[in-house]
């Protein structure tokens, strides 16, 4: 599947732009009212939160206006509050470590385009089902071993 392949290949942090590896805004000390992100972590907060399982959004405060702005429209939504360390996640702590071959990728990707590019670092082509493979095989002579 194309957007499984994608999903695979954006968490590889290989085709993310040069400046995600150097960000500034990578830390709680923001300049915005607010910033919005996804909330991983919600499930500490309270496990019965996200029934749908359509993901939560994270809203930080950041500012006495953007605390104002919270205030006008908390009671239209569904929300709940969390702490620091509960929402805490690794773009909020330092820059994306970008992979070593991101350079390689965005040639390749302008060279032969997006199908070529998740075969050969995503998980649809040969090399990616060949180490599955020896991976699963890696697995069970562990697991015999173990016995």
């Amino acid at each position: 599947m194309l957007s499984d392949t994608y999903t695979y290949v954006f968490y590889k942090h290989i085709m993310f732009r040069r400046s995600c590896g150097v960000c500034h805004f990578t830390n709680l000390q923001r300049p915005s009212d607010i910033t919005i992100a996804d909330f991983w972590g919600w499930e500490k907060v309270d496990k019965d939160f996200n029934t749908d399982d359509k993901g939560v959004s994270l809203v930080l405060v950041n500012t006495p206006k953007g605390e104002e702005w919270f205030e006008s429209v908390k009671n239209d939504v569904n929300y709940i509050e969390s702490n620091t360390t509960d929402c805490l996640q690794p773009n909020l702590q330092h820059p994306t470590i970008i992979h070593p071959q991101r350079d390689d990728f965005e040639m390749d990707y302008q060279k032969y385009g997006f199908r070529y590019v998740v075969k050969k670092y995503g998980n649809m082509g040969c090399t990616f089902k060949i180490t599955k493979f020896v991976q699963r095989i890696k697995c069970k002579i562990y697991s015999h071993l173990k016995i």
